[in-house]
């Protein structure tokens, strides 16, 4: 009789520790890191924070006053807005704001007195061009040479940078990204490189009449754009020159080719 009771207190021991071992289990959460570029650009309803796996989150995101929504980045790329995530995994979400600005002058549209100013020109605050001493457009129409930038080669070497004058030095990175100014920037930013240029498909005789915009927007893929011939406008010093992409190197290598117009 003694033996039964001590298996039965031998069980309910086992029972008493599986139960607490189940109580005491870990429940799988995952993290969200929600960010706003630029910071002033507006906000987004939901805080960074830790979520128990398989948690629905909803992402609003809200523009500041002359800035609209323009994209989410980072563990996914979406232009819905609201935007429900699945916690399935630790998640990084940036909400990504753009200025309304239809001249691209620097200055929002609602603050723009005067809406439809040249790129490039210099404007005050209230986006009018400054009473400035006009700079007369020089046209290169001269002689066409070649520039290529093999793989792997360092662009930092004089020789793999396309000097066109002394504030435009053209080259790309061995890890992929766009084509840079070297004199104004260490790396390329896909929205705004290579700085102190604007691009459009185009002839050169059609300069004047031409829409001007950045190298990736004018180029859409640049895998894309070889074949293509761009006029491009060196805006600090009032250059146009013609240029036809003749390469365009895949997979992080860095090499691209073209050719382009000279002064005379």
């Amino acid at each position: 009789m003694k033996n039964v009771k001590v298996v039965s207190l031998s069980i309910c021991v086992a029972i008493l520790n599986l139960i607490v071992s189940c109580g005491g289990e870990d429940v799988l959460s995952y993290s969200l890191t929600v960010q706003v570029e630029p910071e002033e650009g507006g906000s987004v309803s939901q805080r960074s924070e830790n979520f128990i796996s398989g948690t629905k989150v909803t992402l609003i995101a809200t523009a500041n006053s002359n800035f609209s929504f323009s994209t989410w980045k980072g563990s996914l790329t979406s232009t819905s807005n609201p935007l429900d995530l699945i916690m399935d995994e630790d998640k990084s979400v940036v909400a990504v704001f753009e200025l309304i600005d239809s001249d691209r002058d620097g200055i929002a549209d609602d603050l723009d007195e005067c809406p439809n100013t040249v790129e490039g020109s210099t404007v005050d605050n209230k986006g009018c061009e400054d009473d400035v001493t006009a700079v007369v457009a020089t046209v290169w129409t001269g002689d066409v040479i070649n520039f290529s930038k093999a793989d792997e080669a360092d662009p930092a070497s004089a020789a793999n940078q396309d000097r066109i004058t002394d504030k435009v030095w053209i080259t790309r990175n061995n890890e992929g990204g766009q084509i840079y100014n070297r004199v104004l920037e260490s790396t390329s930013d896909k929205d705004t490189s290579p700085l102190g240029t604007a691009w459009s498909e185009g002839a050169l005789e059609d300069y004047a009449s031409l829409t001007y915009t950045s190298f990736r927007t004018a180029t859409g893929k640049p895998k894309d754009a070889v074949g293509k011939t761009y006029v491009v406008h060196l805006t600090e010093d009032n250059i146009y020159l013609s240029v036809k992409l003749n390469s365009w190197s895949q997979g992080k290598a860095g090499g691209f080719s073209y050719e382009r117009s000279t002064a005379r």
